[in-house]
């Protein structure tokens, strides 16, 4: 049997090509609602909508969902399109957790036993008040599909993914007339790769779009640098600033230490490190064993061990080594978080101490589809497991290279008026604050172009409620100094 959004999506795809034609999305439910924004109250519409999107022109084979939030009418008002990542997340996290007008709360002590499920209240911090905001579900996720003889290599690739989005994008403005306004986007983790990519796609659809910002939090543009390819010396040093932060929060630094220096000190360390990394054989035994000493200082793991390993930790190793005394392993996307060890953990280790945090904002954008109006929230995927694999551009060979930032590099000098935003958690181990640093050390931005921050929070940087704040003061003065311009 059918469920309604079900029937939805079969009625999108019957009629896939003149809806491409119209690029009209489908309205699932609306609702005209109040919020308080920036201490006002203000009169909105939300409404979930479907979007035909088409692997290739005249063949719609897949739709892309939307959750929007539209405030007073003003030709000048900002549009912020907004995205998680995955690949293969809706987008109820960055809803739920930091941007929509309803947020859910969760425990602050990461030591902290969860709920069930989230209070959820109205959100003070909402942009609603400076900005349109547009939530998209990229083709699978949420209430969006494709469809069964559709071009999978085409949706499961970076390239295909970011068009599908920017399909989603440029239908939407054209409905709502909108296309006229300022621009923004923000992505999440893996969608900070999709809002890179997205810029090229929005640029060939509709190259008169005002597009004014990219936010990125949880950067993943230089993935040679976050994944750490054990040969890879550059990654190593890169890393060292977020595990001298996790072992200052978790007392494992002698000493008393502040996980914001305890970074800094490991950064300035980072060419030192470097150049012994470089050195590998030809670095004489006293100089290891100073480095190594070094590194205990700075990580809490012992100088044997770094000796034992060639002066080199992964990540994930971190996780498990950090702890161990205590038989607890370290969270990846939060490392306040921690889980007991299992008995047989190697050096990776499986289910994460955050998910069940993550899992709380899925639950809760169930409650705000009902709110807007949905019929069957039950139906919104929130994380979609897509069969195979998924392309990122360079092939399966030893000279990959995943040039995400170049592209923006290259949109961003074409467009003067594009700026970048990036938001990086300093006990995130998966995408870390000395990859963020890096990718601008490597980057020709002048500084005025961009602003990197860092929040004492995860990869979900939102979790925590003073980063959070912080973070939403932060994108607002980001649109306010664009609007300004």
């Amino acid at each position: 049997m059918l469920t309604s959004s079900a029937l939805l999506a079969s009625a999108l795809f019957a009629g896939a090509a003149s809806a491409q034609d119209t690029g009209s999305p489908q309205v699932q439910a609306r609702s005209e609602q109040t919020v308080t924004a920036a201490g006002k109250r203000l009169a909105i519409a939300a409404e979930v909508g479907l979007v035909p999107v088409a692997s290739k022109p005249g063949h719609a084979d897949a739709t892309a969902g939307y959750i929007s939030y539209v405030g007073p009418a003003r030709a000048d008002r900002p549009v912020l399109f907004i995205f998680n990542g995955g690949p293969g997340a809706a987008s109820a996290y960055l809803q739920m957790g930091a941007l929509g007008p309803m947020r859910a709360h969760v425990p602050q002590d990461p030591a902290a036993v969860l709920p069930a499920r989230a209070t959820v209240s109205e959100n003070p911090e909402t942009l609603l008040d400076i900005a349109d905001l547009v939530f998209l579900d990229p083709p699978g996720t949420g209430f969006s599909r494709i469809s069964a003889d559709a071009d999978r290599s085409f949706y499961q690739s970076v390239k295909g993914d970011a068009d599908a989005a920017a399909q989603a994008a440029q239908a939407w403005l054209t409905a709502h007339g909108r296309t006229a306004a300022p621009i923004y986007i923000l992505g999440e983790s893996y969608g900070t790769i999709r809002a890179a990519a997205m810029v090229d796609a929005l640029r060939t659809h509709a190259p008169a779009l005002a597009l004014r910002g990219i936010l990125l939090l949880g950067q993943a543009l230089n993935m040679i640098e976050t994944s750490q390819r054990p040969d890879n010396v550059v990654a190593y040093p890169v890393s060292l600033p977020t595990l001298a932060a996790i072992a200052c929060y978790h007392h494992k630094r002698p000493g008393s230490c502040d996980p914001t220096q305890s970074a800094a000190e490991a950064s300035a360390f980072g060419p030192t490190y470097l150049d012994a990394l470089f050195r590998g054989g030809a670095l004489d035994g006293a100089a290891r064993t100073k480095i190594a000493a070094k590194l205990e200082a700075l990580t809490g793991i012992s100088a044997a061990y770094y000796l034992a390993h060639d002066l080199r930790i992964s990540k994930e190793q971190f996780r498990v080594e950090l702890l161990r005394d205590e038989g607890k392993v370290l969270g990846r996307y939060d490392a306040r978080y921690t889980a007991p060890r299992p008995a047989d953990a190697g050096d990776v280790v499986g289910p994460d101490a955050f998910s069940p945090v993550s899992d709380l904002y899925g639950k809760a954008v169930l409650g705000q589809l009902a709110r807007i109006g949905v019929a069957d929230p039950a139906d919104y995927r929130v994380i979609v497991r897509f069969p195979g694999d998924w392309a990122y551009g360079a092939g399966d060979s030893p000279f990959n290279d995943w040039p995400f930032m170049a592209q923006l590099e290259k949109n961003m000098a074409a467009n003067p008026e594009l700026r970048l935003f990036v938001g990086t958690g300093l006990f995130d181990l998966t995408t870390t604050v000395g990859a963020t640093d890096y990718l601008f050390a490597q980057a020709s931005l002048p500084a005025e172009r961009y602003h990197n921050a860092r929040y004492p929070a995860g990869h979900v940087a939102y979790s925590d409620d003073a980063s959070w704040h912080q973070l939403v003061t932060d994108i607002r003065a980001f649109l306010r100094a664009g609007s300004s311009q």
